[in-house]
C-alpha cells in the first residue's frame, strides 16, 4: 500500500505534463506528490532509454565546450526548492551551460516533440535564479535538443501568464485537497499507479459500436 510522504514532493516533470495539458487525471500527479508508492510493472526500455540519452547529452556537452561555454552536467544540477507548507519542487536538468554572461538551459529528448518539454525548460529557467542568486541578473535561455532538430526558447518566455500558472498549479498539486480522478483507458495505460492505491483504474480499451448498432452515419 501507498505510504505518505512527510511533505509533499513534486518532481518539475509532474508539473509540466500538466501545464502542457498532457494529463487530464490531475489526482494522478497529485497522489504521486503526496505518497510513496510501488509502481506497476512497464515495458519500458529503461536501460536502452537511459543509454541514448546519456550519449545525446555527452554529444552536446562536448559541443558546448568546444564552442568556449563552461559546462555543468545533470547531478552538477539537480535542486531542490522549498515552497509554502512545505511543498518540495525538484529537478535535475540535463546541461547548464554559460558564456559570456548568459546562461543556457538545454534538455535533450530521445522521444518525439512534446509542450511538455517545452515546459519543462520554462520551469527550470524560472527556478535557476533562485536555486544559483548570482544568476538573477542574467539572461538565461532555453534549448531543447532532439535528434534531429534544435528549439530555442528565449528568455522572456517566462513570462508574468507562466509564473501565475506554474504557482496555481504547484499550489493544487501540494494541497492538501485531492484533485479530480479522470480514470479512462487513454490516460490509464500509461499510468504507474496501480489498482491497490487507485479504484478507479481502467485497463481495458472501450468497446468499438459496430454500424449495425446505429444509423447516424
Amino acid at each position: 500500500m501507498a505510504t505518505p510522504r512527510e511533505n509533499p514532493y513534486v518532481w518539475a516533470t509532474w508539473v509540466s505534463r500538466l501545464m502542457a495539458g498532457e494529463v487530464q487525471c490531475e489526482w494522478s500527479m497529485w497522489f504521486r506528490a503526496h505518497y510513496q508508492y510501488d509502481r506497476r510493472p512497464s515495458d519500458f526500455d529503461l536501460a536502452k532509454w537511459t543509454a541514448e540519452h546519456a550519449e545525446m547529452v555527452r554529444e552536446q556537452a562536448a559541443g558546448l565546450r568546444t564552442a568556449g561555454y563552461h559546462v555543468m552536467l545533470e547531478g552538477q544540477n539537480a535542486f531542490k526548492m522549498v515552497g509554502r507548507h512545505a511543498v518540495t519542487l525538484a529537478g535535475k536538468p540535463d546541461i547548464v551551460a554559460e558564456r559570456d554572461g548568459v546562461v543556457q538551459v538545454i534538455e535533450c529528448k530521445t522521444g518525439s516533440p512534446r509542450v511538455s518539454d517545452h515546459m519543462q525548460v520554462l520551469i527550470y529557467m524560472l527556478i535557476l535564479p533562485y536555486v544559483r542568486p548570482i544568476w538573477k541578473l542574467v539572461p538565461i535561455q532555453g534549448c531543447l535538443q532532439y535528434r534531429h532538430d534544435q528549439v530555442a526558447i528565449p528568455a522572456q518566455a517566462v513570462d508574468d501568464a507562466f509564473r501565475t500558472r506554474f504557482r496555481h498549479l504547484m499550489a493544487q498539486v501540494g494541497g492538501t485537497s485531492a484533485l479530480a480522478r479522470v480514470p479512462s483507458y487513454a490516460e490509464c495505460q500509461f499510468c504507474d499507479i496501480s489498482r491497490r492505491d487507485c479504484s478507479d483504474r481502467v485497463d481495458t480499451p472501450p468497446p468499438d459500436v459496430m454500424a449495425s448498432e446505429h444509423d447516424l452515419f
